[in-house]
């Protein structure tokens, strides 16, 4: 280790011990004034406040001069555990409405906040401060919300409870509880900091006063101390903090351009499975040899970016026309396609902070309209088959129109020779369970997609 990676790791040493001092200080009494405002029911009135200007922000069709740009940071920094997977590139049809009806059996609710794609996906919103929760459940379980049945979103229903971090969760498990402090943290501090000053006047200091609206609501001006502590510790340690950070992105950015042929060349050396690497092409490619069918010719398609990686069988990408079967695709954007793959920007806290990879099979959300509503009743229709197929992997079923196929895997960083290292080996193991060691389930999903474009091209 050099004198300069020496010095480096002293000094990340020195912020983590500060670090730790600032945040495990004892929680801080509430203010008298706190106490007496939530007694006259301001958490009631602060709900339809923030309700109300929510509604007005995320909506596209207000003239608060964001366009989709507040709604597309919302929905991208929606919490993992929602497993929120939709195409947000053009966020034109959506909708965003306060205190719809929600209907369930002969009784009827009003959802505080209510985002569709219609005949797409839906997400539910509820806001809290304090008041107990009184709707998850109804909710979870109403038949209709709006002027659509909630079984005509066919590629996803979401629901998300937001709620003070101290305060009790959603009681129903179709919720995802999602804290106030994180949607500031998440939402409002990048809008404000990258993106407010571009805003009408009037638009940026509304987006201000509801972020300190929601600290002072939510007793987060109480954490002010310890987030200037934290502050002045970043700027004390800057330079260390940029040089770690800067060095890992520029490496996460190097891997997402080198991950298929790390992948690649890991599975042709493994000794447990009959795979073989080819390099000569556009993209990395394996080729896996089966006895009861043709040999499998699969493009692990490391494009660069940090998000959207993907892995899909020759013969998953075709014209949408010609039906011509491509590596890529389609220079025209016309194309049909499925496929499996991993998100390096979406997912990477997850990988980055929790060791889990996320490896998805896909109906992709760019195919034409037709062919997705196609796609996926065919591959509906074979549900019972595929589920059988997959009780022995560690996928399993969405139920959702785009994103079919779901499975995490561990990323093992403590046994490896470092986190990218990892990384492949965890793509080696999703590959192996879902690919390699799955042909029927392979063969399955061929037959779907050609039963789907022979149905298109009628």
């Amino acid at each position: 280790m050099t004198a300069e990676s020496n010095n480096l790791e002293a000094r990340l040493e020195r912020l983590e011990q500060t670090w730790n001092s600032i945040t495990e200080t004892p929680e801080k009494p509430q203010s008298t004034m706190f106490v007496i405002e939530y007694g006259l029911g301001k958490q009631q009135r602060a709900e339809v406040y923030v309700n109300r200007l929510l509604c007005y922000l995320l909506d596209p069709g207000n003239p608060h001069g964001m366009g989709t740009e507040f709604l597309n940071v919302f929905l991208r920094n929606l919490p993992d555990a929602l497993a929120f997977d939709e195409d947000t590139y053009d966020l034109s049809n959506v909708r965003v409405d306060e205190q719809v009806t929600a209907e369930h059996g002969d009784e009827r609710k009003y959802p505080d906040l209510v985002i569709d794609s219609p005949g797409e996906w839906i997400l539910v919103i509820e806001l809290k401060f304090s008041a107990d929760e009184t709707g998850t459940e109804f909710y979870a379980q109403a038949s209709r919300i709006g002027d659509q049945q909630i079984a005509d979103y066919e590629s996803g229903q979401y629901y998300v409870y937001l709620h003070q971090h101290d305060e009790p969760t959603a009681t129903s498990d179709a919720f995802v509880n999602w804290s106030w402090q994180s949607f500031v943290a998440d939402v409002l501090d990048e809008v404000i900091t990258e993106s407010a000053p571009r805003y009408p006047q009037r638009t940026a200091a509304q987006l201000h006063e509801l972020r300190d609206d929601l600290r002072n609501i939510t007793s987060m001006s109480d954490e002010q101390t310890a987030d200037q502590e934290k502050i002045e510790l970043f700027i004390e340690h800057a330079d260390a903090i940029e040089d770690v950070r800067s060095t890992f992105d520029d490496a996460w950015e190097a891997y997402s351009e080198r991950w298929g042929r790390r992948l690649a060349s890991q599975l042709d050396r493994s000794e447990a499975i009959d795979v073989h690497g080819q390099f000569e092409n556009e993209y990395p490619e394996v080729v896996i040899p089966r006895s009861e069918t043709e040999d499998e010719r699969w493009i692990l398609r490391n494009s660069g970016g940090d998000d959207w990686q993907h892995l899909h069988k020759y013969g998953w990408y075709r014209h949408a026309e010609t039906q011509e079967r491509l590596t890529s695709r389609a220079e025209d954007r016309n194309d049909l396609r499925i496929g499996f793959y991993h998100r390096m920007g979406k997912h990477r806290d997850a990988a980055v902070q929790d060791h889990q990879l996320q490896f998805k099979f896909r109906n992709m959300g760019s195919n034409p309209g037709e062919f997705k509503d196609i796609y996926s009743a065919t591959f509906d229709a074979n549900e019972d088959r595929i589920e059988t197929l997959l009780s022995g992997t560690n996928g399993t079923l969405t139920g959702n129109k785009l994103t079919k196929i779901t499975a995490t895997y561990d990323i093992p960083v403590s046994t490896s020779d470092g986190f990218f290292a990892a990384y492949t080996t965890a793509l080696n193991e999703a590959f192996v369970d879902l690919v390699v060691e799955a042909p029927e389930l392979i063969q399955l999903l061929d037959e779907t997609f050609d039963d789907a474009v022979e149905e298109f091209h009628q």
